[in-house]
């Protein structure tokens, strides 16, 4: 069994998934989970993903600023600490409708997360 531990930020890389669309993973298989997986998403003014779904039920919340979580299609508007539960398969994409950047916790209910990109 993995032992508990904190990670620090500046133990965590970013990774750039799209321009102004960054990804900090801080819960992983390399930090020791097994089961789960966690992270913040950061959106610059006027960015977002491309649609997408997972293999694995996703939370997001939202720490910072407001946007747009489409779901399936539906738009939804959503601002600080709004709340999602996305299911497995579920097409979600995020877009910055703000002046700021925004931001959101999102975790995993699996460390073997899959990232399927979708045509919108």
């Amino acid at each position: 069994m993995p032992e508990p531990r904190v990670i620090k930020r500046e133990e965590v890389s970013s990774l750039e998934r799209a321009p102004g669309v960054t990804v900090a993973s801080s819960v992983t298989k390399e930090a020791g989970a097994t089961e789960i997986s966690s992270g913040i998403t950061t959106f610059e003014t006027g960015t977002s993903n491309t649609t997408h779904y997972h293999n694995a039920e996703e939370s997001v919340i939202v720490i910072e600023g407001e946007g747009i979580l489409l779901i399936n299609g539906q738009e939804n508007a959503v601002r600080q600490y709004d709340a999602a539960f996305i299911t497995p398969g579920t097409h979600h994409r995020l877009i910055n409708t703000g002046n700021t950047p925004f931001k959101i916790a999102w975790s995993y209910a699996t460390v073997d997360v899959t990232r399927t990109l979708v045509d919108d």
